[in-house]
């Protein structure tokens, strides 16, 4: 069974948030969007792997992107799109912040 990012890492609609968005919110949403990523399971319904149908361009994010949707599929409900989503963006937002912070010292 595959869950297409779309469904999986897609933003949610929302009206405009009254704060600013932070660096890495920017960072993630960006990368997410043009992302098209699956997850393979098994017949027993195990998450089985990860694989990339369209990249964000950051390597790094884009392995990043797969081993947070594997752990978080591990954690949550598989057919639960909203619940691995939810697993994976503070995860996400982490790791978007220290490569900021990484390009920063440079």
């Amino acid at each position: 069974m595959t869950l297409l990012a779309a469904l999986l890492l897609a933003p949610v609609v929302q009206e405009a948030p009254s704060v600013d968005l932070s660096a890495e919110e920017i960072v993630v949403q960006a990368r997410q969007e043009r992302m098209r990523v699956s997850l393979r399971y098994d017949r027993k319904r195990r998450v089985r792997g990860c694989a990339i149908a369209k990249t964000s361009g950051d390597a790094a994010f884009d392995r990043a992107v797969c081993e947070t949707a594997v752990a978080c599929a591990r954690t949550v409900p598989a057919e639960s799109a909203e619940a691995i989503r939810a697993c994976a963006r503070p995860k996400l937002l982490a790791f978007a912040r220290a490569q900021i912070d990484q390009e920063e010292q440079e």
